[in-house]
């Protein structure tokens, strides 16, 4: 292997990565986009100028530092023209949020060269091309790079603070501690746990080399100071705690002292095998074998390389050590740790191609590429597909004529509501949080108009469930619906009223139309596109398309 065929097939890694997350960013938008794009509600809130409204649901401003949306609340807001089409007002309903995964993919992109850089220090080209490569195959990073949220992001600018901790070291000069500093406060100014990229940072100033032009002594402060700036200018600020019980709380964050119960290390492997088994388990191997020969390998190294072990360490321990001993320690939070797990797989591969000869010693390679890969391409043929509620919404506009057609309240279709649908949701808190709904509200009846009316959230409040019964009576009866749409999901079957209406619609009608997301049985689970998904990478292999099943019932007249 030739020296620029490593960084050749980096390259190559890196279009597969760039093809995986940039495409298919405009998926279930703006009808289903993730419920917590805190990102787009601050772009939004930052764009009008004005201080976020605590009665309208909006506290999830004070959620994240702001950088990332004071950057897209520059751009300006589209907008559709007079005669646009309803595709045409779709894609402007959804443009904040695709403005926000789009931003969020090209950041977290930083996350594949990154880990290179990070596993060519400790391991051969081989193996470092197989750990960048299995981050850029990673369901986990995948699932999270297309998301409008912070995540992804800060575990890029994480890793990066590393890097620049470990040149640091080697060569300590003003222009190293001001670049880790510049890294340090974007990692922080993406996420809380930013704090931990400025670990590292201090053990290379501790360890740093001897030798050359340094710095003085005191040039730790610069990235110490900048950690400090991040933390009181990049965060906006709520008097008091959001949640008065928590024992810390810091914007919509907090931490309860009962939930450091350590069970975080059961719950971190079992998420990170859920989402990519492949790398996982490579990985168990890399750490195995640096156990068994890892007081060789010790003896044997050079001082600068321990020494770079130790700023690396300073990273991965104490944060892997924080989600160990945390109860709520979800699939998100283990973002940062990907580029040190690759590399621990990028070692275990490297060992078993040693023990081979000639062309075995890739195919090793591509046999541990093999199932990672196979989830990526599963993830973005599920992912490409038209998503049920756009199904369902196609066989609306070809089947159901002039008939009303009333959606379980959870949800929009990817139709417009005519004026009757958005008289009767207007004053309806539930249905102005959902963005395709707000949108309609504030554009008044759209192109291709038809009488489809989401069922207000305001039929579902109260405890007591007899009264909302009533209220769901009361309301068919009213509307009379032609047409009756429900999701077959976790929603559904832990909410009686939910389950009420699909009863009431089986009883009245017929099942005319199923869009099938993922099967019944799999309902009480977490969807595939959004967060904390058991088993993914299985359950990717059988599903269609994202979205929940959807049934569409014809009410006899």
């Amino acid at each position: 292997m030739s020296q620029r065929t490593p960084l050749a097939l980096l390259v190559l890694v890196l279009a597969i990565a760039a093809v995986l997350r940039l495409r298919g960013l405009d998926r279930e938008l703006p009808h289903a986009p993730e419920p917590d794009s805190y990102l787009v509600l601050q772009t939004e809130i930052l764009r009008e100028g004005r201080a976020p409204d605590m009665k309208q649901s909006e506290k999830g401003f004070y959620a994240y530092p702001l950088p990332l949306a004071r950057g897209l609340a520059l751009l300006p807001e589209a907008q559709a023209a007079a005669d646009a089409s309803l595709e045409e007002h779709l894609a402007v309903a959804g443009a904040d949020a695709l403005r926000g995964r789009t931003l969020v993919a090209l950041l977290s992109l930083l996350l594949v060269p990154g880990t290179w850089f990070l596993a060519r220090r400790f391991t051969s080209p081989l193996g470092a091309l197989v750990a960048s490569a299995l981050v850029a195959t990673s369901l986990l990073h995948l699932e999270f790079s297309q998301q409008a949220r912070h995540h992804a992001p800060h575990a890029s600018f994480a890793l990066l603070a590393v890097l620049a901790a470990l040149q640091l070291r080697a060569r300590p000069d003003w222009v190293r501690y001001l670049v880790a500093a510049a890294l340090a406060l974007l990692a922080l100014g993406m996420l809380h746990s930013g704090w931990f990229a400025l670990l590292p940072i201090v053990a290379a100033h501790v360890l740093r080399s001897r030798e050359g032009e340094r710095a003085p002594q005191w040039a730790v402060a610069a990235p110490v100071l900048a950690c400090a700036f991040a933390w009181f200018a990049l965060y906006p600020r709520i008097d008091g705690k959001l949640d008065e019980s928590a024992s810390v709380s810091e914007g919509g964050h907090t931490l309860y002292w009962r939930d450091l119960d350590f069970s975080g290390f059961v719950t971190g492997p079992r998420l990170v095998f859920d989402y990519d088994p492949g790398l996982t388990v490579l990985a168990g191997l890399g750490l195995l074998m640096l156990l068994v020969h890892g007081r060789a390998l010790w003896r044997d190294a050079t001082a600068e390389r321990r020494n770079d072990v130790l700023v690396v360490l300073a990273y991965a321990l104490p944060y892997g050590l924080a989600l160990g001993v945390y109860k709520e320690t979800v699939d998100r939070m283990l973002l940062p740790l990907l580029p040190f797990l690759a590399t621990l797989a990028g070692i275990a591969v490297v060992g078993v191609s040693n023990l081979l000869q000639g062309p075995a010693r890739v195919l090793v390679a591509a046999l541990a590429l093999a199932v990672p890969t196979l989830g990526a391409v599963r993830y973005a043929s599920v992912r490409d597909a038209r998503d049920t509620f756009e199904q369902c919404a196609d066989w609306i506009a070809a089947n159901a004529g002039e008939g009303r057609v009333l959606v379980s309240g959870r949800f929009n279709l990817p139709l417009a509501g005519d004026a009757h649908a958005l008289e009767r949701v207007k004053d309806d808190h539930s249905s102005r949080q959902r963005r395709w709904m707000r949108y309609q509200l504030e554009h008044g009846p759209l192109p291709q108009a038809r009488n489809v009316l989401a069922m207000p959230g305001r039929l579902f409040a109260g405890a007591d469930p007899e009264k909302a019964k009533a209220r769901l009576e009361r309301f068919l009866d009213d509307e009379q619906p032609t047409w009756v749409v429900v999701d077959v999901s976790k929603y559904m079957r832990v909410n009686p009223l939910m389950l009420e209406l699909r009863d009431w619609a089986a009883r009245n009608g017929t099942l005319t139309a199923t869009f099938t997301g993922e099967p019944e049985e799999r309902a009480m689970e977490p969807a595939l596109d959004y967060q904390d998904v058991p088993h993914l990478f299985a359950r990717l292999l059988d599903a269609q398309a994202f979205g929940p099943t959807l049934e569409v019932y014809r009410v006899a007249r």
